[in-house]
């Protein structure tokens, strides 16, 4: 049985009782007793560990993991603990991995295909003034185009060249180079189309794209790439987001605890299209003989 975010039960095969409804509905009032209806047993609707099946319907990715639970009591302890110079590696790594993934999913789901650098004529070093201006050129963005969709996504990068910050905004739709510029007023702007694009911003070959969810996650990695270098505590520093997203666009998904990797695979065949599970992509943390997390299994088509 597999429940969504609401406690929806969701199942690719339905159980014998409810072929039974279904004969009784053709077929008129059974003389059945319905307390004798064999039913396969529903488990739990609330639990804390097991496996977790997540899927994500507007992005076309889906996820296995276990879940393991912990008393509050624990969890406040492992807070209070000094942590290793290795555990707070693999920490910043995992936070790092989050931040990706969330960020592909929210590009995938919007279709952020265009990105726009925006530079500053004159340097920038303080990245809390950079992350204010570009807000204000987010709300100035909206206001000249009020009515329509507007999701965006973006993060500064420090110009290798010691220029200080410039800045990655993605969004979904085309617009025209000139009013850009002006809106920006801070310096030169140029725009990369991810979807179409043979070339990346700096020259780099990105080649044709064989679906369009594979130019959208390309934009993503692209994005996260460039940005992640800059993300450790010193060049974000206390209090800052490490990239700013317009609000209401977050993909949705359905969870739900099942058996086991067999039957989330069993899902997946359920729910993907059959002419998108020729672009499928499987990943198994089993495979990776580094890998000392939960185990968990994802795919992405």
């Amino acid at each position: 049985m597999y429940s969504n975010s609401e406690n929806f039960d969701f199942s690719p095969h339905p159980n014998l009782g409810e072929v039974h409804a279904q004969e009784t509905v053709a077929g008129g009032p059974s003389s059945l007793d319905k307390r004798t209806q064999l039913v396969i047993p529903r488990r739990r609707r609330f639990q804390d560990s097991g496996w977790k099946f997540t899927y994500w319907p507007g992005c076309g990715e889906a996820s296995v993991c276990i879940v393991t639970s912990g008393s509050s009591r624990s969890r406040g302890d492992e807070r209070n603990r000094e942590k290793s110079d290795e555990e707070m590696a693999l920490l910043w790594q995992i936070a790092n991995g989050r931040a990706g993934t969330r960020s592909r999913r929210y590009f995938v789901t919007n279709e952020l295909r265009y990105m726009w650098v925006l530079t500053f004529a004159e340097g920038r070093t303080d990245r809390r003034q950079v992350m204010a201006e570009v807000a204000e050129f987010a709300r100035r963005l909206r206001v000249a185009h009020e009515g329509e969709k507007h999701p965006y996504w973006y993060s500064p990068e420090l110009h290798p060249g010691g220029h200080g910050w410039h800045v990655n905004f993605f969004i979904s739709s085309r617009v025209a180079h000139a009013e850009i510029e002006e809106m920006w007023g801070h310096g030169f702007v140029w725009v990369t189309d991810f979807a179409t694009s043979m070339k990346g911003p700096k020259g780099e070959p990105l080649g044709l794209c064989r679906t369009p969810r594979e130019g959208l996650r390309r934009a993503a990695n692209y994005g996260c790439k460039y940005a992640q270098k800059d993300w450790s505590p010193e060049h974000v520093g206390a209090q800052n987001h490490r990239y700013e997203v317009a609000q209401g666009f977050a993909p949705k998904r359905e969870s739900g605890w099942i058996e086991g990797p067999l039957e989330a695979e069993a899902l997946i065949q359920f729910l993907v299209p059959a002419e998108e599970q020729r672009w499928m992509k499987r990943w198994n943390s089993d495979d990776e003989a580094e890998w000392n997390r939960p185990p968990i299994r994802t795919w992405r088509w």
